[in-house]
């Protein structure tokens, strides 16, 4: 009775979670078996386990040309070679974290098979980390791989000797390799021919690698499961080197350049679309029908780079025609990859479903435009009998109040006739843009739907407040485009007071659209803001040698601001929105003021970027001065942590245990690696660090 009263109702907890992978305990043949005659590999393990996205991670060297056949089946895993095995030939293969347990999914982390068909096993190995040479972004699932072949040739005509593929941090190792000298790159393969293609990302050394190892003593530490240390001994372990190359990853941009679409949106607009960017704008000409003047029957409108084009047509006479058709004389890469001047005859026809719902939309509108004339018609003859029949009234005084009353009700109705005429007549739809408070360094902006052909500055008043409430008008800066090629959207450089009052009146018919349609008045009151209301930042940065930039980064890695480096070392960022900030400074080598990529023909990099290592608070009414050595932190530890992208993926009960034990926000401890020697400098632990963090 004692034990029963005592007893409880509850569900089995199922035991502690499962946070071991699995085991590597046998295989047929043995690891690093010398003359392997057949073509079949079984590993062993001490519980049952799967494969995950094994075609995307599993790596072999040699290269296959037909895939091997891998399986899993309870506590095995199976790998079937296909190719005919080449003699004296070491064989790697490299799972990544692909084998994992049955229950909880853990991975293997890093493990890798080796045997030989020959004598002798190649035993050397190379690492490093790939980085995304514009963000230093880790890359992740890109191939890397070397050619014992260095000429350039090799990386776009030969597939990779040996190879590896990244994992979630960016971290390769490339295993068993021979004593020699290669040449190493990096390859987002989307064709995964192991080749280089232009349009691929790629990351490329000049230097040749030359593999070596070493022995170094170390000192190992042994860990319970509660992460406590257990024993810390003295240990010898070989280093094989290079194991901290660096590979920086970018496109050069290529794409063949051809015309990519082209059609026409609605009557005033011909749309023509390129696959590439283009220096060069194409020649346009009508053929059918024939308009008078070649050079003035539109108005273009073009992205940056003349990848997209839109031709307004100003001929209204033209516009009207449901075909047009032009010939298009443009620049089109040939068979040799050069460009070459091409002509083509295209008919741009009006699209039926525009022209449907064009005459759905008259049609409409002069319904309701007949429903509104007929009512107005109505309630004025209504109105007039009313008038004729209080004549004969009367009472004088009851007449002339219902009179009065018929007035005011007459008055709404011609009011609102007026409303409905008015509405009727196009305007040019010229929309301010900026917000009522504006940012003391910001111009106004303004938008259109159409381009503008006409701009009357006399119709543009600007005045400024002052205490006593008086106004003062000022001069008004002339309306620019935003950028020379953006004829949509426009600007006012106005130099503003911080603190002031401004008030900006534009009359109606001071901006005409290219098909004679004029603005409505606008008017609109601005605040700015107070000097008191920014912060300022003063970056010092070391070292300071040749053109570079600063980009002041928001917490999406996005640019907010740009600053040049000036000779004295300091990026300045002056009247800045408080916030939260990041930066990175991008080495200019050539001055033109933006990143430029890599280009393998050229054996050019990509220009350097490195990251500020921590967040940049500013606060309201602060100046902040911060010094900043590039190269103090390794390239690969520079970004945030709270901006990268790219990040590896957490198990279950690591995200659970880290926020039991140090809260939501706490990052996780054991993003340097794995506490085993690897040979890679990115993923072992050196000088202590995993023992001082405890």
């Amino acid at each position: 009775m004692m034990l029963y009263s005592c007893a409880s109702i509850g569900s089995p907890t199922g035991g502690p979670v499962d946070m071991d992978p699995p085991i590597f305990i046998g295989s047929n043949p043995a690891p690093n078996t010398l003359n392997f005659k057949g073509n079949r590999i079984e590993l062993e393990f001490d519980e049952v386990v799967t494969l995950v996205d094994q075609s995307e991670k599993v790596m072999y060297s040699p290269v296959q040309r037909e895939m091997p056949r891998l399986t899993a089946l309870g506590h095995k895993v199976t790998v079937e070679f296909r190719d005919t095995m080449r003699p004296g030939t070491t064989y790697s293969i490299d799972f990544a974290n692909c084998i994992q347990d049955n229950n909880e999914n853990n991975p293997l982390e890093d493990f890798a098979f080796a045997f030989s068909t020959g004598d002798t096993i190649d035993t050397l190995q190379v690492s490093g980390i790939v980085l995304r040479a514009r963000d230093l972004e880790p890359m992740q699932k890109v191939v890397v791989g070397i050619h014992s072949n260095l000429d350039d040739s090799a990386f776009t005509k030969l597939q990779f000797d040996r190879v590896a593929r990244t994992n979630d941090r960016g971290q390769f190792t490339i295993r068993n390799l021979k004593p020699g000298r290669y040449r190493i790159y990096a390859l987002n393969d989307a064709d995964r021919d192991y080749k280089f293609v232009r349009t691929e990302d790629m990351a490329f050394l000049l230097d040749t690698i030359i593999p070596d190892t070493y022995r170094e003593m170390t000192m190992d530490t042994v860990f319970t499961k509660s992460m406590a240390v257990d024993t810390v001994t003295q240990g010898v372990h070989t280093v094989f080197t290079p194991n901290d190359i660096l590979l920086s990853m970018s496109n050069e941009g290529y794409v063949s350049q051809y015309l990519y679409a082209y059609e026409r949106p609605d009557y005033k607009r011909i749309y023509i679309k390129f696959s590439a960017h283009s220096d060069t704008l194409p020649t346009i000409k009508i053929i059918e029908p024939q308009v008078r003047d070649d050079a003035d029957w539109y108005r273009l409108q073009r992205s940056e780079f003349n990848d997209s084009l839109f031709y307004w047509i100003t001929d209204t006479v033209l516009a009207r025609n449901d075909s047009i058709r032009i010939t298009l004389n443009y620049l089109r890469t040939d068979t040799l990859e050069n460009l070459t001047y091409t002509t083509d005859t295209l008919y741009v026809n009006i699209k039926n479903a525009y022209k449907r719902q064009l005459e759905k939309s008259k049609k409409d509108e002069a319904e309701k435009y007949e429903e509104l004339k007929k009512e107005y018609e109505e309630n004025l003859e209504k109105l007039r009998k009313r008038a004729e029949e209080r004549k004969t009234e009367r009472d004088t005084v009851k007449a002339e109040m219902e009179a009065r009353a018929d007035s005011i009700e007459l008055a709404n109705v011609l009011r609102t006739w007026a409303k409905d005429s008015l509405a009727r007549i196009p305007f040019f739809d010229f929309k301010l843009t900026s917000a009522t408070t504006v940012e003391v360094d910001a111009p106004l902006t303004f938008e259109v739907v159409e381009p503008i052909d006409t701009i009357m500055m006399s119709g543009f008043h600007l005045w400024k407040q002052y205490e006593d409430s008086l106004w003062e008008e000022l001069p008004v800066p002339a309306l620019v485009a935003e950028k020379p090629h953006e004829i949509m959207k426009w600007t006012m450089p106005v130099k503003w007071e911080p603190g002031a009052t401004y008030k900006l009146h534009i009359d109606s018919m001071a901006v005409y659209g290219i098909y004679g349609t004029s603005n409505k008045t606008i008017e609109q009151q601005f605040k700015v803001r107070g000097l008191e209301e920014y912060a300022n930042l003063y970056l010092s940065i070391t070292p300071a040698t040749g053109p570079a930039f600063v980009e002041l980064l928001n917490s999406g890695d996005a640019v907010q601001r740009t600053a040049p480096v000036g000779s004295d070392g300091y990026a300045v960022f002056s009247n800045v929105t408080p916030g939260d900030y990041y930066a990175r400074i991008v080495l200019d080598r050539n001055g033109n003021g933006k990143w430029d990529t890599g280009n393998f023909a050229l054996h050019l990099q990509p220009e350097e970027v490195y990251y500020y290592p921590k967040k940049i608070s500013l606060k309201q009414n602060w100046d902040i001065e911060q010094s900043w050595n590039i190269y103090e932190v390794a390239v690969d530890k520079q970004k945030p942590e709270e901006i990268k992208k790219n990040k590896p993926e957490k198990k279950k009960w690591e995200q659970k245990d880290d926020r039991d034990r140090y809260g939501e926000e706490e990052e996780d401890i054991y993003d340097e690696g794995p506490a085993i020697y690897t040979g890679n400098k990115y993923t072992d632990y050196q000088n202590n660090n995993r023992i001082n963090n405890y």
